[in-house]
């Protein structure tokens, strides 16, 4: 959409100093100025009713957050996820939904990973985990935060342990109800 506001009519370099200037010239500044707060009203009423509201930006990280609005009937086209690397892991870590939608994880140890700051209740949260360790075998359990439950799906290990630094175990964990059951797929170990 082009801007309708005219800068191109308002002479910048009226009134002349030193000089008796006629009224005219400042009637026609304000008229033009005039015309270019209604101009700028009108496209600003449009922008707040057409775009997305609720949404804070942060330059110095080039961060949109549309704090929970919903995007509906969108068309997106190579579109990406940020991915979130955990190394050297040889403690208990929280596993953050916030950080991301894909995160590698390299255990050192056998660990406990624990998911926190899941989405809020009826919204769907879901994290692929790639899981590598230092090229022991580890063991990894999981909790979650707040005291929910954990459900494994068919195929899911007695035992998951990882012997990898090179082949990923993959699983996917996901929850709709802000993490009080917390559902574990087992993806299997992905391998040249």
């Amino acid at each position: 959409m082009a801007s309708n506001i005219n800068t191109t009519n308002i002479d910048a370099a009226y009134p002349v100093a030193g000089q008796d200037n006629d009224s005219q010239g400042f009637r026609d500044n304000f008229s033009t100025i005039r015309s270019n707060f209604v101009a700028s009203k009108t496209e600003i009423e449009a922008l707040q009713s057409t775009t997305a509201q609720g949404i804070t930006h942060d330059s110095d990280n080039n961060l949109n957050d549309f704090n929970g609005t919903v995007i509906q009937d969108a068309s997106l086209q190579s579109v990406t996820e940020e991915v979130n690397v955990i190394a050297g892991v040889n403690s208990q870590t929280d596993i953050n939904f916030t950080n991301g939608n894909y995160q590698a994880v390299t255990v050192t140890a056998d660990v406990t990973l624990r998911f926190a700051l899941w989405p809020a209740n009826l919204k769907y949260g879901k994290i692929r985990m790639a899981l590598t360790s230092d090229g022991q075998t580890r063991r990894v359990t999981w909790t979650t935060e707040n005291g929910g439950s954990i459900k494994y799906g068919p195929g899911y290990p007695t035992n998951l342990d990882i012997d990898s630094a090179n082949n990923p175990v993959m699983v996917d964990v996901f929850t709709v109800d802000g993490g009080s059951v917390v559902y574990i797929e087992y993806l299997g170990q992905f391998a040249p």
